[in-house]
C-alpha cells in the first residue's frame, strides 16, 4: 500500500509540467518589456529579475519539451546586445548587481551552455566570476557573518553555491578549493550566528540558514557534512508556508524554501523535508495573486523562483 509520503509526492509529480506551464506567462510577459535601459536584459523591472526571467524561460522549455519559451528567451539575446551588457559591466555600471545578480547570470550562463549548447554568455559570465570570487574572498571576518545572516540580495551563501557550480562546470580547480576551503572554515562554524530557527523570519525573499544549508551539503565531502548536519539540524524541523505575506519580497520565500528543503531530502532521504517542500509549492503556486498579479510587487520576479524549485526535482529527483 502506498504511503501518505509517496501519495503526496506522486500527485504533485503528476502536476509539475501543468505548474510550469502557468509560471511561464507572467515569466514571458515580464521579460519582453524594456522596464530599463540595460541593452538586453530590460524586462522585468530589474536587470537581475530579467536575467533570471531567461534562467526560467529555457528551463521550462527543456522540462515540457515546449520549444517556444526558448524560442523566445533566445531571441532577446542579440550579440550585439550582449557586446553591450559587457561594456556596461566593465565601466561598472552593473556593481549594485554583485553579489545577488552576477550569482543568477552564471546560473542562466550555466544552463543554457549545457543543455542548449549555446556559450554566448560566456564572457559576461567570465567577467562576473571573477568580480564575484573577490568579492568573496575578500570579505572579513564580521562581514561574512553579516552577509550569510542577510535574507536577501547581499546573501553570501547564495554567491558561495553558484560560483562553485560555475567552477565546477567550467572545470576550474583552482576556485573550487578555494571554495572549498572557505565553505569549510568561514561558512560552517557560523551555526550560533544562524540557528535554524532564524528561517522563521518572514520579512524577506530568502531563508538564510537554508541557504547556507544549501551551500554546506552541495559543497563539502559528505563524511563532514553529514556529522555537520546531524549536530545542527533537528530531525523534526519544520517550515510552515507563508500563506499571506507581510511584504512584497515576502513572496518570493516560500519558493526559495523550496530550494533548501529539496536538497535536504535529496541528501538525508527523509520524506518529511519533501512533504515539506510540496507543501510550500503548492500553497503559494495555488496563489497567483502573490506570483501571477500586480507586476510591480510580485508578477515581474516570483514566477521565477518557482520554476527554479520546479527544476530542482526534476534534475535531482
Amino acid at each position: 500500500m502506498m504511503s501518505d509520503h509517496e501519495a503526496s509526492w506522486k500527485s504533485f509529480r503528476a502536476s509539475r509540467l501543468d505548474y510550469l506551464s502557468a509560471l511561464a506567462v507572467p515569466i514571458a510577459e515580464g521579460v519582453t518589456r524594456r522596464d530599463t535601459t540595460h541593452p538586453a536584459f530590460c524586462g522585468c523591472i530589474d536587470w537581475h529579475s530579467c536575467v533570471h526571467g531567461h534562467y526560467a524561460l529555457f528551463t521550462i522549455s527543456r522540462l515540457t519539451g515546449e520549444a517556444r519559451w526558448s524560442d523566445l528567451a533566445e531571441s532577446l539575446l542579440i550579440p550585439e546586445k550582449l557586446e553591450q551588457e559587457l561594456v556596461c559591466i566593465r565601466n561598472g555600471e552593473l556593481n549594485e548587481e554583485l553579489p545577488y545578480g552576477y550569482a543568477w547570470f552564471l546560473k542562466l550562463a550555466q544552463d543554457r551552455q549545457r543543455f542548449f549548447q549555446k556559450n554566448d554568455l560566456h564572457p559576461i559570465a567570465g567577467e562576473l566570476a571573477q568580480r564575484l570570487a573577490q568579492w568573496i574572498f575578500s570579505l572579513s571576518g564580521n562581514d561574512i557573518v553579516t552577509s550569510a545572516r542577510n535574507r536577501a540580495y547581499g546573501n553570501v551563501s547564495w554567491a558561495v553555491l553558484n560560483l562553485w557550480e560555475w567552477a565546477q562546470w567550467n572545470r576550474e580547480p583552482e576556485l573550487i578549493d578555494a571554495l572549498s576551503v572557505f565553505t569549510r572554515e568561514q561558512l560552517l562554524p557560523l551555526d550560533q550566528e544562524l540557528p535554524p530557527s532564524c528561517d522563521h523570519l518572514t520579512d524577506e525573499f530568502f531563508p538564510a540558514a537554508l541557504q547556507r544549508t544549501r551551500a554546506i551539503l552541495t559543497i563539502l565531502p559528505h563524511n563532514e557534512s553529514r556529522a555537520w548536519l546531524s549536530a545542527y539540524l533537528a530531525e523534526d524541523f519544520q517550515l510552515e508556508p507563508v500563506r499571506r505575506p507581510a511584504f512584497p519580497h515576502s513572496a518570493g520565500l516560500n519558493f526559495s524554501r523550496c530550494w533548501g528543503l529539496w536538497e535536504l531530502f535529496q541528501y538525508t532521504r527523509n520524506p518529511v523535508y519533501r512533504d515539506q517542500y510540496i507543501r510550500h509549492f503548492a500553497t503559494h503556486v495555488n496563489h497567483p495573486e502573490y506570483w501571477r498579479d500586480d507586476y510591480k510587487k510580485y508578477g515581474h520576479w516570483v514566477a521565477q523562483f518557482g520554476v527554479y524549485a520546479l527544476a530542482l526535482s526534476f534534475d535531482n529527483p
